[in-house]
Parts: structure tokens; C-alpha cells; sequence
């Protein structure tokens, strides 16, 4: 299983590691997944930090992490699908192309869940929402952005979602 969702923990079998709310940098940094997979990291200059890594095949499908940090505690978690079809630049990107990625990422989050979304909106663009006591998680397609991405957000009074 990859995120378990009555404690909102995304488990990483194949790295022996967990990623959850308020994990410390320290921990992720110690973890065989950032060993492994580390790709790069982006300074927002305002107290956030988002780590990159390499795609990892989970239930058939190449996933890639993004994660970020407020400080040294893990705040949020973005995901996202990857095959070779999809758009390598800007030349190559097309509107459907993109909404392939979006519904591919709503077939992986139900997949892995096993459960169908909460709720599905068109507007103000296609989202895909899986409500949990702890959080939500997510996919959407972002026109200003023209990007799709997947993720985990979690309730504020959610302070620590240990183990």
C-alpha cells in the first residue's frame, strides 16, 4: 500500500520509509528514499523548501515526489504520474495531452486507495478530492499553469501524523 489513509502516511515499501506531517528533515534525509531518489531542492526564500526526487514505479505506474518543508518539518506532499507520451517541452504540450496525465493521476490515487474519489469538480478546473479526517487528497488539472499534479494536504490542527 503506498498511502495509508486512516493516519494520512504515505509508506515507501521498497525504501523502508514513511512520509507523514511533521516529519523532521533530518528523518528524510536519513531515509533510503532520499538516499536514493534525491533529485534537487528549490528555496522559496520564505520559510518553505521543496525537495525533488526521481520517479519510483508503484503499482505499475512511475510516480515522482515533490515535497516541502516549512523550516524542518514536513508540511505538504505533491505527486505526480509519468509515461513517455506525455509532453517533454513546451513544443510537445497540448491541453490533451495534459488531461491525460490528470485522469491517469485520478486512476492511481483510486488504485492505491482503492476507494472512488469524495468529490469530483469541473470547475473552476477538473479536481478530484479523497476527504479524510486528517486531510485530503488530491488531483487537479491547473490551466494557468497547464499542469496536472496530485497531492497531500493536511487539516491544520493536524499538527503530527506519527506512527
Amino acid at each position: 500500500m503506498l498511502i495509508n489513509s486512516e493516519k494520512g502516511v504515505i509508506e515507501l515499501k521498497a525504501f523502508t520509509t514513511e512520509l507523514y506531517k511533521g516529519m523532521s528533515l533530518d528523518q528524510l534525509k536519513q531515509s533510503d528514499f532520499y538516499k536514493e531518489k534525491y533529485h534537487t531542492l528549490w528555496d522559496v526564500k520564505t520559510g518553505y523548501y521543496w525537495y525533488y526526487f526521481k520517479s519510483i514505479e508503484i503499482a505499475g505506474y512511475q510516480v515522482s515526489f515533490s515535497i516541502c518543508f516549512f523550516g524542518d518539518q514536513l508540511d505538504s506532499i505533491h505527486m505526480n504520474t509519468w509515461e513517455k507520451t506525455d509532453a517533454k517541452d513546451w513544443n510537445d504540450w497540448t491541453e490533451e495531452k495534459e488531461m491525460n496525465v490528470f485522469y491517469r493521476n485520478n486512476s492511481f490515487l483510486t488504485k492505491v486507495l482503492g476507494i472512488p474519489p469524495t468529490q469530483k469538480k469541473k470547475t473552476p478546473y477538473p479536481s478530484c478530492t479523497f476527504k479524510f479526517p486528517w486531510g485530503n487528497i488530491w488531483s487537479v488539472y491547473d490551466p494557468r499553469s497547464a499542469s496536472s499534479f496530485m497531492g497531500i494536504s493536511f487539516n491544520e490542527e493536524e499538527k503530527t501524523n506519527k506512527k
